[in-house]
């Protein structure tokens, strides 16, 4: 264990019990991308899934659609599932990215707002001043009469110094802006978070602030953190929390950040936990808080060894398994930590975040089980594997789980990024 600068630390680490379902949940394929033919409707799902109040649904691909000169497999697509009645579902692509200003490679799921407008972000193209294809943008998909959705681009990144290649979903605010983050640029080039406040007139612009730049403590140390690839949730005060996937400790790892907002306007950033790599590291994927004000997160690497895990990318550069952690808030200040660490077998390398239903918490892990992901449930300390991926022949069920899945009506839904009847990806659900 290691002693983060100004904070004291209790770290726990469960190996997690792996108890595997008497029979696996029930999953459904819902639907599998390919079907329209080619990649017209779709290749590689990435982001969560959102549900509109007729029980729609709305996620991203990050390939497929129309082909430009920067993606030839496609720039990415924004679908709705629609129920059928008897039984079933409808795909229907309501935006095609090219790689021009609206925008290419959605690499995140989508958020609801007013009028059943959709918001998301791009990771690449957009600002014509950054260098294609390393850009991004924000969007807002609305919907018309006759079925149409229109996309209007809200802000388009340049780089330096407003970010660079949003990777996460954004949130809402009370008063309607919009917070996230951006996996590079800013001022010291290792990302932002930021605000963008709609305009005050109909037919304005959106104006961006940045709340922070990462990397601000130089030296290539990064004990702020660097590199935000995942999104911002909020507290019950107003203040702001996140991940980044490096920096802190040996440069590696990354931490757990809050941003509290000043009366003069500024955010001052304070690193809550710094990864050590022992208890699992590289979150990707942005927090949950439960009832308890508990915070919870994913580590993609670090931890415990397992078969079927990915290699580290970090010194000694061992095979890990990665893992869940809770920071529970410590009466005085400061943060508890608990890690459940994944070992191959119930699954491995989680790259997507959980949530939390009551006293259970949810995820999937990109690869373990059979090597192809799983779905778990952590209830306590104890583990149990819901379903584990590619348990069909040719994976028709699919592979590798990768956005954060979705709770609704009892059901839990998602994507994977592989599999299914073409092997484009499919979006699914589980009773658990």
């Amino acid at each position: 264990m290691r002693a983060a600068r100004f904070w004291s630390w209790i770290v726990t680490v469960i190996v997690i019990s792996c108890a595997f379902a008497n029979g696996q949940a029930k999953h459904r394929v819902l639907y599998s991308f390919g079907t329209n033919g080619g990649v017209n409707d779709g290749w590689l799902p990435n982001g969560e899934l959102v549900f509109d109040a007729g029980g729609n649904i709305y996620g991203t691909t990050s390939i497929g659609g129309m082909a430009g000169e920067l993606c030839s497999d496609g720039c990415g697509t924004v679908f709705e599932l629609s129920p059928i009645s008897g039984g079933g579902w409808s795909e229907s692509i309501i935006h095609v990215f090219s790689d021009d200003q609206d925008g290419m490679t959605p690499l995140s799921g989508l958020i609801l707002g007013g009028e059943e407008n959709l918001y998301g972000t791009t990771e690449g193209s957009g600002n014509p001043q950054c260098q294609a294809p390393d850009c991004g943008t924000v969007f807002e998909l609305s919907p018309s009469g006759n079925g149409a959705w229109t996309e209007t681009v809200l802000y388009a990144f340049t780089g330096v110094p407003d970010g660079q290649g949003p990777l996460a979903p954004l949130i809402f605010d009370a008063a309607g802006n919009l917070y996230g983050t951006t996996g590079a640029g800013g001022v010291n080039g290792y990302g932002t978070a930021f605000e963008l406040s709609p305009p005050l007139l109909p037919g304005g612009t959106w104006t961006e602030k940045i709340l922070y730049s990462f990397c601000q403590a130089g030296g290539g140390k990064c004990s702020d953190g660097a590199f935000p690839d995942a999104g911002l949730v909020f507290d019950g005060f107003g203040n702001l929390y996140g991940t980044t996937t490096l920096g802190a400790i040996d440069t590696f790892w990354g931490l757990v950040y809050e941003l509290s907002p000043s009366p003069n306007g500024s955010w001052t950033e304070t690193a809550l936990y710094k990864f050590d790599g022992t208890h699992g590291g590289e979150s990707e994927a942005g927090l949950t808080f439960d009832a308890s004000g508990n915070l919870y997160g994913t580590m993609e690497y670090g931890g415990s060894e397992g078969p079927g895990c990915f290699k580290d990318p970090h010194p000694p550069n061992s095979v890990a398994c990665g893992g869940v952690f809770r920071l529970a808030p410590r009466v005085g200040g400061g943060w508890t930590e608990k890690a459940f660490l994944f070992d191959g077998t119930n699954g491995g390398n989680p790259i997507a975040g959980v949530i939390v239903d009551g006293d259970s918490v949810y995820g999937t892990t990109y690869v373990g089980g059979n090597g192809y992901g799983t779905i778990f449930e952590i209830k306590g300390t104890k583990e149990t594997v819901i379903y584990i991926f590619c348990s069909r022949s040719n994976c028709i069920d699919g592979s590798a789980p990768f956005g954060t899945i979705t709770l609704n009506g009892g059901q839990l839904f998602g994507t994977t990024q592989s599999g299914g009847l073409h092997n484009q990806g499919t979006v699914f659900s589980v009773a658990p």
